[in-house]
């Protein structure tokens, strides 16, 4: 049987809870994804790419920005030092032969280039974006529907804890999630009309098939809330790709509550489309050898039958919104970036997230910055090893003993009207950005879509009733910021746990 064949329940996506084997990059090779970045982030790069005057003169640019680099870290007696992990450079200068790989990678990726979306490949792995995929139209909708979010009175604004008033929440899911053995939740198999019921955490438990990779060596998995879940929306999507919202319409059929007054679904809908003498120790450095000549991936018929392909048409796909403004004023100019993470936690079983920077103004560069955890053999989180070998990875890969197991990939810069996509396998953050004048606000609007993993239903808004204040009582509000609180509170600590079990764990060397 093909892979193309496998049934749902045969597939798996690569969770990013669990280590696994991932082989680190070579410093030679991160250096030239750091130069590819920088190339894709300017306009019309994938033109540019072909005209030999603007090549010639970017590859004398990376020749003249890469010798300040290796002088940096390396320079004069910083040759036979192996540092604390802040030499995440090669060693020596970068060759022609590099070079001439970056750009003939660079116009391979520019002939995959999408004239109809404006789609194309970053530097990082499976990092897509497009600068032109919302049309003009979708974004005035856009703006308009949200701007009801924002124009409330400034005891009404949702300010996210913790962040200064600077990060405006407009639509978040840890408010009025679901809270586990308290939410009412539609019982589907009892028919339309049923009455809701509490469901227990054993019904949830046993209902999330999807859990059962993460039993393998603990009665309660880090990664597992008991506690709380985001509720994704369902969208269907038909085999022409239309989208439409499911919920909260399910409702309406059997549940009386009040018409929400907010009429801006028709945008969200179209926005969403790594025992010698002292002295040999010391200056024993590895010698790394040149990548070999680019060579365009090849497929096969065979490849092309084994290639497992999921469309995304014709199914229903549940998705969970975010709606979020980082606001900056001269009393408050700078954003001090967010932490590490990943999207979630099991409970929403996130697979890939979408960004639409539909907003950006006054302020400086903001980048958002990925990074991998590396490592192979047992579970993903070692490596191995030469005894003591700590210059050869430091001088191979830029690791070293003691130092956590993973790889910064790069950034993608958030500009106004560009959209990025990307799995939920890579850590992300938001770097720090402030003002560009400081004597004037300024802002940045994103819209967030976090796919749900299409081959596991979850409770969803088409399964738990409305929550908010406006279809309930007062006290309903005053729960979900209680409960907000609560799961900020645990996806901190899970965020701490997570980093230390996958993202940070470190390379130890011990002795063989």
């Amino acid at each position: 049987m093909s892979q193309s064949e496998l049934s749902h329940s045969e597939l798996e996506f690569t969770s990013p809870f669990e280590a696994v084997t991932r082989n680190p990059l070579t410093l030679i090779g991160l250096r030239m994804r750091w130069f590819s970045g920088k190339i894709r982030a300017k306009p019309n790069w994938w033109k540019k790419v072909y005209d030999y005057e603007i090549v010639t003169r970017w590859r004398k640019e990376i020749i003249e920005h890469d010798a300040a680099m290796v002088e940096r870290f390396w320079g004069g007696d910083e040759y036979w030092k192996t540092g604390h992990g802040e030499k995440q450079w090669p060693r020596d200068k970068i060759t022609n032969v590099q070079l001439n790989y970056l750009f003939d990678e660079l116009r391979y990726d520019a002939s995959r280039y999408d004239d109809e979306t404006g789609i194309f490949a970053t530097a990082i792995h499976k990092v897509h974006e497009s600068r032109s995929l919302i049309p003009a139209d979708v974004k005035i909708s856009l703006v308009q529907g949200v701007s009801s979010l924002e124009d409330v009175p400034d005891e009404e604004k949702d300010w996210h804890p913790g962040s200064k008033k600077q990060v405006l929440d407009l639509v978040h899911p840890s408010m009025y999630c679901l809270c586990i053995g308290r939410s009412h939740v539609y019982r589907r198999d009892r028919g339309q009309g049923a009455p809701t019921v509490q469901l227990a955490l054993e019904d949830y438990l046993s209902h999330r098939l999807d859990f059962q990779r993460f039993f393998y060596n603990s009665k309660k998995p880090f990664c597992i809330s008991h506690d709380y879940q985001w509720l994704p929306t369902d969208f269907e999507v038909s085999e022409s790709g239309e989208v439409e919202p499911l919920a909260p319409h399910d409702w309406y059929d059997h549940v009386t509550v009040p018409e929400p007054d907010y009429d801006d679904y028709p945008a969200n809908r179209h926005a969403y489309h790594n025992a010698y003498a002292e002295w040999e120790w010391k200056y024993r450095w590895p010698s790394i050898p040149e990548p070999e000549l680019f060579v365009p991936p090849t497929t096969t018929s065979a490849d092309e039958e084994n290639k497992i392909k999921i469309s995304l048409h014709g199914r229903t796909l549940q998705v969970i919104v975010k709606l979020a403004n980082i606001v900056l004023t001269p009393d408050n100019p700078k954003y001090a970036g967010g932490s590490w993470h990943v999207e979630g936690m099991a409970n929403e079983n996130i697979v890939a997230t979408g960004l639409y920077y539909y907003a950006c103004e006054n302020i400086t560069e903001s980048r958002l910055d990925f990074r991998t955890a590396v490592g192979s053999h047992y579970r993903g989180i070692w490596l191995e090893y030469q005894q003591s070998d700590d210059q050869g990875y430091t001088a191979a890969f830029g690791l070293q003993c003691d130092r956590p197991l993973n790889q910064y990939l790069g950034y993608v810069v958030a500009e106004e009207d560009k959209c990025v996509a990307f799995p939920n396998v890579y850590q992300h953050h938001v770097d720090e950005f402030e003002l560009a004048d400081p004597t004037k606000p300024g802002y940045r609007k994103i819209l967030c879509f976090f796919i749900v993993n299409p081959f596991f239903r979850i409770l969803s808004t088409s399964d738990v009733p409305p929550q908010q204040e406006h279809w309930a009582l007062d006290e309903v509000s005053k729960e979900a910021e209680k409960d907000r609180r609560k799961l900020m509170k645990e996806r901190s600590r899970f965020v701490a746990v997570h980093d230390k079990a996958v993202f940070e764990v470190d390379f130890d060397m011990c002795e063989h």
